[in-house]
Protein backbone atom coordinates (compact mmCIF):
# COMPACT_ATOMS: atom_id res chain seq x y z
CA UNK A 1 0.00 0.00 0.00
CA UNK A 2 2.98 2.34 -0.04
CA UNK A 3 2.73 3.26 -3.70
CA UNK A 4 0.60 6.20 -2.53
CA UNK A 5 3.17 7.40 0.01
CA UNK A 6 2.80 11.15 -0.34
CA UNK A 7 6.38 12.21 -0.99
CA UNK A 8 8.07 12.28 -4.38
CA UNK A 9 10.17 14.42 -6.69
CA UNK A 10 7.85 13.28 -9.48
CA UNK A 11 7.63 10.11 -11.56
CA UNK A 12 9.82 11.47 -14.38
CA UNK A 13 12.55 12.53 -11.94
CA UNK A 14 12.64 9.16 -10.20
CA UNK A 15 12.61 7.27 -13.50
CA UNK A 16 15.58 9.35 -14.62
CA UNK A 17 17.50 8.50 -11.45
CA UNK A 18 16.75 4.82 -11.98
CA UNK A 19 18.21 4.96 -15.49
CA UNK A 20 21.32 6.75 -14.20
CA UNK A 21 21.88 4.21 -11.40
CA UNK A 22 21.31 1.25 -13.76
CA UNK A 23 24.05 2.39 -16.13
CA UNK A 24 26.52 3.76 -13.57
CA UNK A 25 29.71 1.87 -12.85
CA UNK A 26 30.66 4.12 -9.90
CA UNK A 27 27.86 4.50 -7.35
CA UNK A 28 30.11 5.75 -4.53
CA UNK A 29 29.32 8.82 -2.47
CA UNK A 30 32.15 10.69 -4.22
CA UNK A 31 31.26 9.53 -7.73
CA UNK A 32 32.18 12.04 -10.42
CA UNK A 33 30.41 9.82 -12.93
CA UNK A 34 27.05 10.40 -11.24
CA UNK A 35 27.63 14.16 -11.16
CA UNK A 36 27.85 14.26 -14.96
CA UNK A 37 24.13 13.39 -15.03
CA UNK A 38 23.00 16.42 -13.00
CA UNK A 39 20.46 18.37 -15.07
CA UNK A 40 18.20 20.13 -12.53
CA UNK A 41 17.78 20.67 -8.79
CA UNK A 42 16.27 17.22 -7.95
CA UNK A 43 19.03 15.38 -9.80
CA UNK A 44 21.67 17.61 -8.21
CA UNK A 45 20.31 16.83 -4.75
CA UNK A 46 20.54 13.08 -5.34
CA UNK A 47 23.75 12.93 -7.41
CA UNK A 48 26.13 15.59 -6.10
CA UNK A 49 29.17 14.49 -4.10
CA UNK A 50 28.50 17.36 -1.70
CA UNK A 51 25.79 15.37 0.07
CA UNK A 52 28.41 13.18 1.78
CA UNK A 53 30.37 16.26 2.90
CA UNK A 54 27.73 16.87 5.57
CA UNK A 55 29.04 13.92 7.61
CA UNK A 56 32.50 13.08 6.29
CA UNK A 57 34.24 15.43 8.75
CA UNK A 58 33.05 13.37 11.73
CA UNK A 59 34.84 10.34 13.15
CA UNK A 60 32.47 7.43 13.85
CA UNK A 61 33.33 3.93 15.02
CA UNK A 62 32.77 1.62 12.08
CA UNK A 63 31.21 -1.13 14.22
CA UNK A 64 28.27 1.00 15.41
CA UNK A 65 24.78 -0.23 14.49
CA UNK A 66 23.04 2.43 12.41
CA UNK A 67 19.43 3.26 11.58
CA UNK A 68 18.58 5.79 8.88
CA UNK A 69 15.05 7.17 8.89
CA UNK A 70 13.75 8.37 5.52
CA UNK A 71 16.58 7.35 3.21
CA UNK A 72 14.97 8.83 0.09
CA UNK A 73 16.90 7.87 -3.04
CA UNK A 74 19.99 6.76 -1.14
CA UNK A 75 22.55 9.60 -1.33
CA UNK A 76 23.24 9.67 2.43
CA UNK A 77 22.56 5.92 2.65
CA UNK A 78 25.45 5.33 0.30
CA UNK A 79 27.84 7.29 2.53
CA UNK A 80 26.60 5.48 5.62
CA UNK A 81 27.13 2.12 3.93
CA UNK A 82 30.72 3.10 3.17
CA UNK A 83 31.26 4.25 6.76
CA UNK A 84 29.58 1.57 8.91
CA UNK A 85 29.41 -2.23 8.96
CA UNK A 86 25.65 -2.39 9.61
CA UNK A 87 23.08 0.10 8.28
CA UNK A 88 19.28 -0.31 8.26
CA UNK A 89 17.51 2.35 6.17
CA UNK A 90 13.77 2.96 6.13
CA UNK A 91 11.81 4.56 3.31
CA UNK A 92 8.03 4.75 2.97
CA UNK A 93 7.92 5.14 -0.81
CA UNK A 94 8.37 1.97 -2.88
CA UNK A 95 9.89 3.82 -5.84
CA UNK A 96 12.37 5.73 -3.67
CA UNK A 97 13.25 2.63 -1.65
CA UNK A 98 14.06 0.85 -4.90
CA UNK A 99 16.29 3.75 -5.95
CA UNK A 100 18.11 3.61 -2.60
CA UNK A 101 18.64 -0.14 -3.17
CA UNK A 102 20.03 0.58 -6.64
CA UNK A 103 22.42 3.20 -5.22
CA UNK A 104 23.70 0.71 -2.62
CA UNK A 105 23.40 -2.53 -4.61
CA UNK A 106 27.09 -3.38 -4.14
CA UNK A 107 27.09 -2.76 -0.37
CA UNK A 108 26.33 -5.77 1.81
CA UNK A 109 26.36 -3.49 4.84
CA UNK A 110 23.06 -1.82 3.89
CA UNK A 111 19.49 -3.11 4.27
CA UNK A 112 16.56 -1.13 2.87
CA UNK A 113 13.11 -1.53 4.45
CA UNK A 114 10.02 -0.09 2.75
CA UNK A 115 7.42 0.57 5.45
CA UNK A 116 5.85 3.40 7.46
CA UNK A 117 8.39 4.25 10.14
CA UNK A 118 5.89 4.31 13.00
CA UNK A 119 4.69 0.79 12.08
CA UNK A 120 8.05 -0.93 12.68
CA UNK A 121 9.14 -2.53 15.95
CA UNK A 122 12.85 -3.27 16.41
CA UNK A 123 14.11 -6.09 18.57
CA UNK A 124 17.59 -4.61 18.96
CA UNK A 125 18.64 -1.06 19.73
CA UNK A 126 20.77 1.18 17.54
CA UNK A 127 23.91 3.15 18.35
CA UNK A 128 23.23 5.97 15.88
CA UNK A 129 20.03 7.17 14.21
CA UNK A 130 20.37 9.44 11.18
CA UNK A 131 17.46 11.69 10.27
CA UNK A 132 18.65 13.92 7.42
CA UNK A 133 16.04 16.22 5.90
CA UNK A 134 13.20 14.18 7.41
CA UNK A 135 12.32 15.43 10.92
CA UNK A 136 10.50 18.46 9.50
CA UNK A 137 7.97 16.11 7.83
CA UNK A 138 6.90 14.43 11.10
CA UNK A 139 3.58 16.28 11.01
CA UNK A 140 2.73 14.72 7.65
CA UNK A 141 3.61 11.10 8.38
CA UNK A 142 3.38 10.49 12.14
CA UNK A 143 -0.03 10.00 13.77
CA UNK A 144 0.21 11.68 17.17
CA UNK A 145 -1.07 14.77 18.99
CA UNK A 146 2.44 16.21 18.74
CA UNK A 147 4.26 14.22 16.03
CA UNK A 148 7.57 16.06 16.56
CA UNK A 149 7.64 15.08 20.23
CA UNK A 150 6.53 11.54 19.38
CA UNK A 151 9.42 11.05 16.96
CA UNK A 152 12.06 12.19 19.46
CA UNK A 153 10.52 10.03 22.19
CA UNK A 154 10.62 7.02 19.90
CA UNK A 155 14.22 7.72 18.89
CA UNK A 156 15.28 7.86 22.54
CA UNK A 157 13.67 4.47 23.23
CA UNK A 158 15.37 2.59 20.38
CA UNK A 159 18.84 4.02 21.05
CA UNK A 160 21.49 2.24 23.10
CA UNK A 161 22.50 3.79 26.43
CA UNK A 162 25.20 5.94 24.83
CA UNK A 163 23.37 6.23 21.52
CA UNK A 164 23.17 9.36 19.42
CA UNK A 165 20.59 10.77 17.02
CA UNK A 166 21.83 12.92 14.13
CA UNK A 167 19.33 15.43 12.73
CA UNK A 168 19.89 17.72 9.74
CA UNK A 169 17.18 20.33 9.24
CA UNK A 170 16.66 23.82 7.85
CA UNK A 171 16.54 26.69 10.34
CA UNK A 172 13.15 28.38 10.64
CA UNK A 173 15.06 31.66 11.03
CA UNK A 174 17.74 31.05 8.41
CA UNK A 175 19.22 34.31 7.18
CA UNK A 176 18.26 33.68 3.56
CA UNK A 177 14.57 33.60 4.49
CA UNK A 178 14.71 37.22 5.69
CA UNK A 179 15.68 38.28 2.19
CA UNK A 180 13.92 36.87 -0.86
CA UNK A 181 14.26 33.08 -0.57
CA UNK A 182 11.09 31.01 -0.34
CA UNK A 183 10.76 28.51 2.49
CA UNK A 184 12.62 25.43 1.25
CA UNK A 185 9.70 22.99 1.49
CA UNK A 186 6.74 25.21 0.60
CA UNK A 187 8.39 27.78 -1.66
CA UNK A 188 6.49 30.61 0.05
CA UNK A 189 8.41 33.71 1.11
CA UNK A 190 8.44 34.37 4.89
CA UNK A 191 6.23 31.33 5.64
CA UNK A 192 8.62 29.94 8.27
CA UNK A 193 9.38 33.33 9.79
CA UNK A 194 5.66 33.93 10.31
CA UNK A 195 5.08 30.54 11.97
CA UNK A 196 3.88 28.18 9.21
CA UNK A 197 0.24 29.22 9.45
CA UNK A 198 -0.39 28.35 5.77
CA UNK A 199 1.31 24.95 5.84
CA UNK A 200 -1.56 23.05 7.51
CA UNK A 201 0.89 21.43 9.94
CA UNK A 202 2.33 18.99 7.40
CA UNK A 203 5.87 20.39 7.33
CA UNK A 204 7.76 22.85 9.49
CA UNK A 205 11.22 23.63 10.77
CA UNK A 206 12.38 25.13 14.06
CA UNK A 207 14.70 27.81 15.34
CA UNK A 208 17.79 26.90 17.32
CA UNK A 209 16.29 27.62 20.75
CA UNK A 210 13.10 25.62 20.19
CA UNK A 211 14.92 22.71 18.57
CA UNK A 212 17.42 22.51 21.42
CA UNK A 213 14.61 22.57 23.99
CA UNK A 214 12.76 19.77 22.21
CA UNK A 215 15.86 17.59 22.09
CA UNK A 216 16.83 18.25 25.71
CA UNK A 217 13.56 16.67 26.88
CA UNK A 218 14.81 13.30 25.66
CA UNK A 219 18.58 13.61 25.34
CA UNK A 220 21.15 14.58 27.93
CA UNK A 221 23.72 16.12 25.56
CA UNK A 222 22.88 18.25 22.52
CA UNK A 223 25.58 19.62 20.17
CA UNK A 224 24.94 21.94 17.22
CA UNK A 225 27.03 22.13 14.03
CA UNK A 226 26.57 24.50 11.12
CA UNK A 227 26.77 23.47 7.45
CA UNK A 228 27.01 26.25 4.84
CA UNK A 229 25.42 27.28 2.59
CA UNK A 230 23.09 24.59 4.05
CA UNK A 231 22.99 20.87 4.90
CA UNK A 232 21.74 19.85 1.43
CA UNK A 233 24.88 20.75 -0.53
CA UNK A 234 27.41 21.86 2.10
CA UNK A 235 30.80 23.32 1.24
CA UNK A 236 31.82 23.46 4.91
CA UNK A 237 30.74 22.52 8.42
CA UNK A 238 31.56 24.60 11.51
CA UNK A 239 31.49 23.81 15.22
CA UNK A 240 29.44 25.78 17.75
CA UNK A 241 32.56 27.28 19.30
CA UNK A 242 33.79 28.59 15.94
CA UNK A 243 30.39 29.99 14.96
CA UNK A 244 30.12 31.95 18.20
CA UNK A 245 33.76 33.16 18.19
CA UNK A 246 33.10 36.07 15.80
CA UNK A 247 35.58 34.48 13.38
CA UNK A 248 33.23 32.84 10.88
CA UNK A 249 31.75 35.89 9.17
CA UNK A 250 34.35 36.25 6.42
CA UNK A 251 33.79 32.67 5.21
CA UNK A 252 30.00 32.63 5.61
CA UNK A 253 29.62 35.96 3.81
CA UNK A 254 31.15 34.39 0.70
CA UNK A 255 28.92 31.28 0.78
CA UNK A 256 25.73 32.76 -0.57
CA UNK A 257 22.65 30.54 -0.18
CA UNK A 258 20.29 29.42 -2.92
CA UNK A 259 16.56 29.55 -3.35
CA UNK A 260 15.65 26.06 -4.56
CA UNK A 261 12.28 27.16 -5.99
CA UNK A 262 12.82 30.41 -7.88
CA UNK A 263 15.76 32.61 -8.84
CA UNK A 264 14.61 35.68 -6.95
CA UNK A 265 16.71 38.81 -6.69
CA UNK A 266 17.85 39.36 -3.07
CA UNK A 267 16.26 42.40 -1.47
CA UNK A 268 19.36 43.13 0.59
CA UNK A 269 23.05 42.23 0.81
CA UNK A 270 23.50 38.75 2.34
CA UNK A 271 27.26 39.18 2.79
CA UNK A 272 27.01 42.50 4.64
CA UNK A 273 24.23 41.16 6.90
CA UNK A 274 26.21 38.01 7.71
CA UNK A 275 29.23 40.09 8.69
CA UNK A 276 27.13 42.25 11.02
CA UNK A 277 25.51 39.23 12.67
CA UNK A 278 28.95 37.69 13.16
CA UNK A 279 30.26 40.95 14.66
CA UNK A 280 27.43 40.74 17.18
CA UNK A 281 28.06 37.07 17.95
CA UNK A 282 24.66 35.79 16.76
CA UNK A 283 25.47 34.29 13.34
CA UNK A 284 24.77 30.79 14.69
CA UNK A 285 21.12 31.64 15.38
CA UNK A 286 20.65 32.70 11.74
CA UNK A 287 22.46 29.77 10.12
CA UNK A 288 20.45 28.53 7.14
CA UNK A 289 20.36 25.01 8.57
CA UNK A 290 21.55 22.89 11.47
CA UNK A 291 23.29 19.56 11.97
CA UNK A 292 22.52 18.38 15.50
CA UNK A 293 24.00 15.50 17.50
CA UNK A 294 21.84 14.52 20.50
CA UNK A 295 23.07 11.77 22.87
CA UNK A 296 21.28 9.89 25.63
CA UNK A 297 24.42 9.98 27.81
CA UNK A 298 27.15 12.52 28.44
CA UNK A 299 28.93 11.76 25.18
CA UNK A 300 28.81 14.62 22.66
CA UNK A 301 28.52 12.09 19.84
CA UNK A 302 31.11 11.40 17.14
CA UNK A 303 34.45 13.21 17.16
CA UNK A 304 34.74 16.42 15.16
CA UNK A 305 38.49 16.98 15.30
CA UNK A 306 38.48 20.58 14.05
CA UNK A 307 36.70 23.88 14.51
CA UNK A 308 35.63 23.80 10.90
CA UNK A 309 36.12 21.81 7.73
CA UNK A 310 35.97 23.21 4.17
CA UNK A 311 35.82 21.17 0.96
CA UNK A 312 36.85 22.02 -2.60
CA UNK A 313 34.52 19.57 -4.32
CA UNK A 314 34.11 21.38 -7.65
CA UNK A 315 37.71 20.98 -8.79
CA UNK A 316 39.34 18.32 -10.92
CA UNK A 317 40.10 15.26 -8.81
CA UNK A 318 43.84 15.86 -8.58
CA UNK A 319 43.24 19.34 -7.12
CA UNK A 320 40.53 18.50 -4.57
CA UNK A 321 41.43 19.51 -1.03
CA UNK A 322 40.12 19.49 2.51
CA UNK A 323 40.88 22.53 4.66
CA UNK A 324 40.62 22.21 8.43
CA UNK A 325 40.51 25.00 10.99
CA UNK A 326 42.29 23.61 14.05
CA UNK A 327 42.47 25.01 17.59
CA UNK A 328 45.89 24.78 19.22
CA UNK A 329 46.61 24.29 22.93
CA UNK A 330 47.07 28.04 23.33
CA UNK A 331 43.66 28.65 21.65
CA UNK A 332 45.39 29.90 18.51
CA UNK A 333 43.68 28.85 15.27
CA UNK A 334 45.65 27.07 12.56
CA UNK A 335 44.54 26.41 8.98
CA UNK A 336 45.62 23.07 7.47
CA UNK A 337 45.09 22.28 3.77
CA UNK A 338 45.55 18.72 2.52
CA UNK A 339 45.02 16.95 -0.80
CA UNK A 340 42.28 14.37 -0.93
CA UNK A 341 43.91 12.18 -3.57
CA UNK A 342 47.35 10.58 -3.75
CA UNK A 343 50.33 12.90 -4.37
CA UNK A 344 51.29 11.30 -7.69
CA UNK A 345 48.14 12.73 -9.27
CA UNK A 346 49.53 16.25 -8.86
CA UNK A 347 52.94 16.06 -10.48
CA UNK A 348 52.22 16.84 -14.15
CA UNK A 349 50.93 19.98 -15.86
CA UNK A 350 51.62 23.72 -15.51
CA UNK A 351 49.96 24.00 -12.09
CA UNK A 352 50.99 22.57 -8.74
CA UNK A 353 48.87 22.36 -5.61
CA UNK A 354 50.73 22.91 -2.36
CA UNK A 355 49.68 21.45 0.96
CA UNK A 356 50.47 23.46 4.04
CA UNK A 357 49.56 25.09 7.32
CA UNK A 358 49.24 28.74 8.28
CA UNK A 359 47.93 30.87 11.12
CA UNK A 360 44.29 31.89 10.96
CA UNK A 361 43.66 35.52 10.00
CA UNK A 362 40.62 36.85 11.80
CA UNK A 363 40.23 40.17 10.00
CA UNK A 364 38.43 41.04 6.75
CA UNK A 365 39.99 40.32 3.39
CA UNK A 366 40.66 43.12 0.93
CA UNK A 367 37.76 41.78 -1.17
CA UNK A 368 35.34 42.15 1.77
CA UNK A 369 36.68 45.59 2.68
CA UNK A 370 36.07 46.78 -0.88
CA UNK A 371 32.60 45.23 -0.96
CA UNK A 372 31.58 47.16 2.15
CA UNK A 373 33.21 50.41 1.00
CA UNK A 374 31.37 50.14 -2.34
CA UNK A 375 28.07 50.48 -0.48
CA UNK A 376 28.95 54.13 0.29
CA UNK A 377 27.47 55.93 -2.71
CA UNK A 378 29.59 59.04 -2.07
CA UNK A 379 32.91 57.36 -2.74
CA UNK A 380 35.11 58.09 -5.70
CA UNK A 381 37.22 55.37 -7.32
CA UNK A 382 40.34 56.71 -5.60
CA UNK A 383 38.64 56.61 -2.21
CA UNK A 384 36.99 53.23 -2.73
CA UNK A 385 40.14 51.42 -3.82
CA UNK A 386 42.62 53.23 -1.56
CA UNK A 387 43.08 50.05 0.60
CA UNK A 388 44.46 48.30 -2.52
CA UNK A 389 47.55 50.51 -2.55
CA UNK A 390 49.26 48.33 0.07
CA UNK A 391 48.49 45.25 -2.07
CA UNK A 392 50.02 46.93 -5.13
CA UNK A 393 53.10 47.88 -3.10
CA UNK A 394 53.48 44.32 -1.78
CA UNK A 395 53.20 42.83 -5.26
CA UNK A 396 55.60 45.34 -6.80
CA UNK A 397 58.15 44.64 -4.06
CA UNK A 398 58.22 40.97 -5.14
CA UNK A 399 58.27 41.63 -8.89
CA UNK A 400 60.97 41.80 -11.55
CA UNK A 401 61.17 43.72 -14.81
CA UNK A 402 61.94 41.87 -18.05
CA UNK A 403 61.74 43.35 -21.55
CA UNK A 404 59.51 46.16 -20.33
CA UNK A 405 57.02 43.84 -18.58
CA UNK A 406 56.70 43.41 -14.81
CA UNK A 407 56.49 39.77 -13.70
CA UNK A 408 55.74 37.94 -10.45
CA UNK A 409 56.75 34.41 -9.56
CA UNK A 410 54.20 31.66 -10.23
CA UNK A 411 53.33 31.35 -6.53
CA UNK A 412 51.35 34.61 -6.90
CA UNK A 413 48.92 33.27 -9.49
CA UNK A 414 46.09 33.44 -6.92
CA UNK A 415 47.27 36.46 -4.90
CA UNK A 416 44.01 38.28 -5.62
CA UNK A 417 42.00 40.41 -3.22
CA UNK A 418 39.99 37.61 -1.59
CA UNK A 419 43.32 36.17 -0.40
CA UNK A 420 44.86 39.52 0.61
CA UNK A 421 44.62 40.91 4.15
CA UNK A 422 45.86 44.46 4.86
CA UNK A 423 48.01 44.80 7.98
CA UNK A 424 49.98 47.70 9.48
CA UNK A 425 53.15 46.10 8.05
CA UNK A 426 51.81 45.64 4.54
CA UNK A 427 49.46 43.27 2.76
CA UNK A 428 49.48 39.63 3.85
CA UNK A 429 48.67 36.95 1.27
CA UNK A 430 47.01 33.78 2.58
CA UNK A 431 45.92 30.46 1.05
CA UNK A 432 48.91 30.25 -1.28
CA UNK A 433 48.02 26.77 -2.46
CA UNK A 434 48.72 27.30 -6.18
CA UNK A 435 52.05 27.54 -7.98
CA UNK A 436 52.09 28.27 -11.73
CA UNK A 437 55.18 27.00 -13.51
CA UNK A 438 55.65 30.26 -15.42
CA UNK A 439 56.12 33.87 -14.32
CA UNK A 440 52.86 35.83 -13.96
CA UNK A 441 52.52 39.22 -15.70
CA UNK A 442 51.83 41.71 -12.92
CA UNK A 443 49.22 43.60 -14.96
CA UNK A 444 47.39 40.34 -15.75
CA UNK A 445 47.21 39.66 -12.00
CA UNK A 446 45.80 43.16 -11.41
CA UNK A 447 43.11 42.53 -14.04
CA UNK A 448 42.39 39.15 -12.45
CA UNK A 449 41.99 40.72 -8.99
CA UNK A 450 39.61 43.40 -10.29
CA UNK A 451 37.70 40.90 -12.43
CA UNK A 452 36.96 38.66 -9.44
CA UNK A 453 35.94 41.64 -7.35
CA UNK A 454 33.48 42.80 -10.02
CA UNK A 455 32.14 39.29 -10.64
CA UNK A 456 31.11 39.15 -6.97
CA UNK A 457 29.33 42.50 -7.18
CA UNK A 458 26.12 41.39 -8.89
CA UNK A 459 24.17 44.48 -7.87
CA UNK A 460 26.41 47.30 -9.09
CA UNK A 461 23.43 49.65 -9.43
CA UNK A 462 23.10 49.62 -5.62
CA UNK A 463 26.80 50.39 -5.18
CA UNK A 464 28.79 53.61 -5.49
CA UNK A 465 27.97 55.43 -8.79
CA UNK A 466 31.68 55.45 -9.68
CA UNK A 467 31.33 51.70 -10.50
CA UNK A 468 28.58 52.23 -13.06
CA UNK A 469 30.70 52.22 -16.19
CA UNK A 470 28.95 50.07 -18.78
CA UNK A 471 32.11 48.69 -20.39
CA UNK A 472 33.85 46.25 -18.07
CA UNK A 473 37.16 46.91 -19.81
CA UNK A 474 36.84 50.66 -19.23
CA UNK A 475 35.81 50.09 -15.61
CA UNK A 476 38.79 47.81 -14.99
CA UNK A 477 41.12 50.37 -16.60
CA UNK A 478 39.64 53.12 -14.42
CA UNK A 479 40.03 51.05 -11.25
CA UNK A 480 43.61 50.12 -12.08
CA UNK A 481 44.41 53.76 -12.78
CA UNK A 482 43.08 54.70 -9.33
CA UNK A 483 45.67 52.38 -7.73
CA UNK A 484 48.54 53.52 -9.93
CA UNK A 485 48.64 50.72 -12.51
CA UNK A 486 48.53 51.55 -16.23
CA UNK A 487 47.90 48.76 -18.70
CA UNK A 488 49.73 47.95 -21.92
CA UNK A 489 47.77 47.29 -25.10
CA UNK A 490 47.92 43.49 -24.83
CA UNK A 491 47.50 43.08 -21.04
CA UNK A 492 43.91 41.91 -21.42
CA UNK A 493 45.02 39.22 -23.86
CA UNK A 494 47.60 38.07 -21.31
CA UNK A 495 44.88 37.94 -18.64
CA UNK A 496 42.55 35.88 -20.86
CA UNK A 497 45.36 33.48 -21.73
CA UNK A 498 46.29 33.01 -18.07
CA UNK A 499 42.71 32.74 -16.81
CA UNK A 500 41.54 30.23 -19.41
CA UNK A 501 44.58 28.00 -18.89
CA UNK A 502 44.22 28.18 -15.11
CA UNK A 503 40.51 27.31 -15.04
CA UNK A 504 41.04 24.54 -17.56
CA UNK A 505 43.58 22.97 -15.22
CA UNK A 506 41.57 23.40 -12.00
CA UNK A 507 38.00 22.82 -13.15
CA UNK A 508 38.31 21.24 -16.59
CA UNK A 509 36.71 24.33 -18.17
CA UNK A 510 36.63 24.49 -21.98
CA UNK A 511 39.27 27.12 -22.80
CA UNK A 512 37.76 28.43 -26.02
CA UNK A 513 34.27 28.71 -24.60
CA UNK A 514 35.49 30.46 -21.45
CA UNK A 515 37.67 32.81 -23.52
CA UNK A 516 34.57 33.87 -25.46
CA UNK A 517 32.75 34.46 -22.18
CA UNK A 518 35.59 36.59 -20.84
CA UNK A 519 35.80 38.68 -24.00
CA UNK A 520 32.03 39.23 -23.89
CA UNK A 521 32.31 40.35 -20.25
CA UNK A 522 35.22 42.67 -20.95
CA UNK A 523 34.29 44.19 -24.24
Amino acid sequence: GHERFAYSDGIASEQYLGEVFDKASDLSSRSRELETHIKDWPSEYHLTRKRAQLLSGFQFERSLKVLEVGCGCGAITRHLGETFESVVSIEGSVSRARLARQRTRDLDSVSIICAPFQGIEFEAKFDVIFCVGVYEYSGAFIAADDPYEAVLNYFSKILSDDGCVVIAIENQFGLKYFSSAGEDHLGVMFEGLEGYHKGLGRVRTFGKTELREKLQRYFQTVSFYYPFPDYKIPDCVFSESFMTSKQAGEIVANLRPRDYHLEREPIWDFAAAALELDRNGVLDFFSNSFLVMASRGTSSGPRFDQEGIIYSANRMERFSTITRILKQDDDRLLVSKRKIQKPELHESGPLRLMEGESDWVGSHSLQTILHLRAKDRRRSLDSLFEPCLSWVATMRAESTLRAGIIYLSGEHVDSIWCNAYPTPKGCRIIDREWVWNEPIPFNALVIRAIFYFLSKENELESMAPCLRIRSSEKLIRSISGSIGVEFLSDDFDRFIELETRLLSEVFGTDRNRYARRLRWFLF
